[in-house]
């Protein structure tokens, strides 16, 4: 085959299948919110300046872009109310990844771009810190061996060096939905149109570089509208399937829940957060397609926690009979203030800080304890206009919305007012 011919074909190739493997959809009619969805399709934003995120959550992760109005990206899934969008396409032209710089990766005699040895992460730079090294650690993408990537510049810290690289295909970021639509056929369109012209303008430069080394006669058909007459199949790596992503999903679910368990284990028994880790390992091994090694880890940390739990209770059991007996009258008071604002408030307790629920890895929350026995009545979620961390250790009454989250396990409170409450003296 000619070196024009490959050309011409890839021209054609480029532009009649869609890169990724994916089948991807567009609305024929007015543009509106997309559904919550598994299929991938265009969606066009809708604002300016809208976060492209390493991750479904505000708590949780961090941003590394911004995509503004008009611009048209490929959402891969949506669910509970965030799109994951594959960086493709002109919207992510400008933004970067970086690529730990070790034995992994190889730099090119020219310094503009490296090419993966194995098997390595792409990670987000964190633009909401300076996108510096040691807050930029969420996994974005995974490059395979082989791969080459264009170089912007290196970085070194103190614990390492990373290469500053241009965004590949295989990224993927999360997007609020309600700064998204489903794009119109123009728009998806023109979207394919600029993918394919950057798909045959790198490939058109591998051929004439390779046409070059090999003495070979370089041609380009005289008109748009030429036909290769040799036709060679062009190879369209998929994308991840499904299983694989839930796969990914239910792994990192795991590695949040240890991070949790070790930050636990520095607490009372007593005290502990025992229910609300325990609902979650529950939830994570009662999925049907866990792997085996990830269930049976899973299933030996819900056996820990429960002998925990019992142990919790026995403690429990005795320090509500040590109140009784001994009298303890502030904490006597307390109760009784407690019991009869119950009628009054949504919920009463002391407000504490929660280690599980503390906006890391899952979203920020307060517990709200018991003051007899201190375990947990609900969790409480900041609110306009309330400093709950100038409330902590302290009494109080809380009116507002309680609900149970389905998606954390928990009896959750948004409230609406606070009051103070104060042991009683004695008459």
């Amino acid at each position: 085959m000619t070196t024009g011919s490959l050309v011409a074909f890839a021209f054609f190739a480029a532009l009649a299948v869609p890169l990724g493997g994916q089948h991807l959809s567009y609305a024929q009619d007015a543009p509106g919110k997309p559904n919550a969805t598994a299929s991938p399709y265009f969606a066009t934003v809708t604002a300016e300046n809208v976060y492209v995120r390493s991750g479904p959550s505000v708590q949780s992760s961090y941003p590394f872009g911004k995509v503004d109005r008009g611009e048209i990206v490929r959402v891969m899934e949506e669910n509970f109310g965030w799109a994951r969008v594959q960086t493709a396409g002109q919207a992510f032209a400008d933004m970067t990844g970086y690529v730990a710089a070790d034995e992994r990766v190889q730099l090119a005699a020219d310094a503009g771009s490296i090419t993966a040895n194995a098997g390595t992460e792409l990670r987000a730079p964190n633009i909401g810190a300076e996108s510096t090294m040691e807050s930029s650690w969420k996994q974005i993408g995974r490059i395979d061996a082989g791969a080459t990537l264009a170089v912007v510049n290196r970085i070194d810290g103190e614990r390492g060096s990373v290469w500053c690289v241009r965004l590949p295909e295989v990224g993927e970021g999360w997007i609020n939905s309600n700064f998204l639509r489903r794009s119109t056929a123009t728009e998806a369109l023109a979207f394919d149109a600029a993918v394919a012209t950057e798909a045959v303008a790198s490939l058109a430069a591998e051929v004439l570089v390779d046409g070059a080394s090999n003495g070979g006669e370089v041609f380009f058909p005289a008109e748009p509208g030429a036909v290769a007459t040799e036709i060679e199949v062009v190879e369209v790596k998929p994308t991840k399937s499904p299983a694989v992503i839930a796969a990914e999903l239910r792994r990192a679910t795991f590695a949040d829940l240890e991070a949790s368990w070790l930050k636990m284990k520095g607490q009372p028994v007593a005290e502990a957060e025992l229910g609300a880790i325990y609902a979650r390992y529950v939830f994570l091994a009662a999925e049907p397609a866990i792997e085996t090694t990830l269930k049976a880890r899973t299933m030996a940390r819900i056996e820990q926690i429960e002998v925990q739990q019992d142990v919790q209770d026995k403690i429990l059991e005795l320090q509500a009979t040590r109140a009784r007996l001994l009298g303890e009258c502030e904490q006597i008071n307390g109760v009784a203030v407690a019991i009869e604002a119950r009628s009054e408030y949504t919920s009463v307790g002391v407000l504490n800080a929660s280690l599980v629920y503390d906006g890391t890895t899952l979203p920020l929350l307060f517990r709200l304890q018991d003051p007899s026995c201190g375990q947990t009545v609900a969790y409480v979620t900041p609110g306009d206009g309330f400093q709950l961390s100038t409330m902590l250790g302290t009494l109080i009454g809380i009116k507002g919305e309680k609900c149970y989250d389905d998606a954390l396990k928990l009896d959750i409170i948004t409230p609406k007012s606070i009051d103070f409450l104060t042991p009683r003296t004695g008459d």
